[in-house]
């Protein structure tokens, strides 16, 4: 017997809010007791339970519904009004603080401190970003907004995706045809990725590929009633990814396991049938869900302006705060590490409260308005 049809997988959703914060907190460069954690160090594989989620979700909303041009404009139009308007809407707010930054430096030329409008932040990747096109070969590192290399990878996985719901109308041709393009994506990163699974600008749509085709291929098996779930598995499934992050990045050929694994994780925790579920259903980790996007999307700019904020306070009262690493990131060193843990649970709170504004401002009205062009009848 098949599962029941939800409309949300609840629990999936409050995961996806507590891993777009571990991903948050990873990018915050100050070494202390919270700084350390595997959790937060390793976080960047967070990326790929999030493709294998959207692969998994994809298929659930979407997966029977394309089989025509006008059923693949609306998904089309749908997906970009998910992903663009708050994307946009960081990159404007980037772009601002830069000019901010070259206007002062007319002012006050600061010894070190980088040229505006160049490389990752030049005049060209802003118009890539744009176009969600810039982590597909066009900049050797990543752009702007970093961790939106992943949505630009997505997007265009997504139109793999209607491509082949349109093209091969056989449900098993379907599920064969993704089940390759998720080998070839693995086959690619091993042969040409300089970084494997930490890929984010040479050959990232591959990694996208792997991850969010191994989603689809859950979400066939789920679809069947034949996975089981209870607090036992997800006990032993949240265990599993812990003892995976905790151990395993480091090890360059265990990496490509991690989709496997959040595949695991995603249909154990999909049936809703355990304590840890239940705890993810509450309001808290409910609001984290809906804001997991926003958290993931708008900390870059916490960040910018975080680091901006300690520069001119170093300056303004001649202390050293600020400290460049071999490995070409700068970190802020307050010489305390409770000081350090202090600023880390600070910043996470102004990354949920302003997630929650961005959410409401930006994120809603950009749906609802694409939304409404994907329902409008073309004359």
């Amino acid at each position: 017997m098949s599962h029941a049809p939800h409309t949300r997988f609840r629990a999936l959703d409050g995961w996806r809010g507590v891993c777009a914060l571990l991903v948050a907190a990873h990018h915050l460069d100050v070494p202390g007791m919270l700084y350390w954690q595997p959790l937060i160090r390793n976080a960047w594989l967070f990326v790929d339970f999030f493709f294998v989620l959207s692969g998994f979700v994809i298929a659930h909303a979407y997966g029977d519904g394309l089989a025509a041009a006008p059923q693949v404009r609306g998904f089309v139009l749908r997906r970009f009004g998910r992903l663009w308007p708050l994307h946009a809407a960081m990159l404007l707010a980037l772009a601002a603080l830069e000019a901010v930054h070259l206007v002062i430096a007319q002012f006050h030329p600061i010894a070190g401190e980088h040229p505006a409008f160049v490389a990752d932040r030049s005049p060209f990747a802003i118009l890539t970003n744009l176009f969600l096109v810039q982590a597909l070969g066009f900049h050797p590192y990543e752009t702007w907004n970093g961790p939106a290399w992943s949505i630009s990878t997505e997007f265009f996985t997504y139109l793999v995706f209607a491509g082949i719901c349109v093209l091969i109308p056989a449900r098993r041709a379907r599920l064969a045809v993704q089940a390759l393009i998720m080998l070839a994506g693995i086959a690619i990163l091993a042969r040409y990725s300089d970084y494997g699974m930490r890929e984010t600008f040479g050959w990232p749509i591959f990694r996208c590929f792997y991850g969010f085709f191994a989603g689809t291929l859950a979400y066939a098996l789920w679809r069947t009633g034949k996975t089981p779930s209870g607090t036992a598995l997800e006990f032993a499934a949240l265990a599993a990814a812990i003892a995976f992050i905790t151990f395993i990045p480091g090890q360059r050929a265990l990496e490509y396991l991690a989709p496997p694994l959040f595949v695991l994780a995603v249909l154990v925790f999909a049936g809703e049938g355990g304590a840890i579920s239940r705890l993810l259903i509450t309001h808290p980790a409910a609001a984290l869900g809906r804001w997991s996007y926003s958290i993931y999307m708008t900390h870059t700019l916490v960040l910018a302006l975080l680091f901006s904020a300690v520069h001119a306070g170093q300056i303004l009262l001649h202390r050293l705060w600020l400290r460049d690493l071999p490995d070409g990131r700068t970190i802020i060193d307050l010489g305390f590490r409770h000081y350090a843990s202090a600023l880390m649970l600070a910043y996470l709170a102004v990354v949920i409260a302003l997630s929650a504004l961005t959410w409401r401002l930006i994120e809603r009205p950009g749906q609802r308005l694409f939304n409404r062009l994907a329902a409008a009848k073309k004359p």
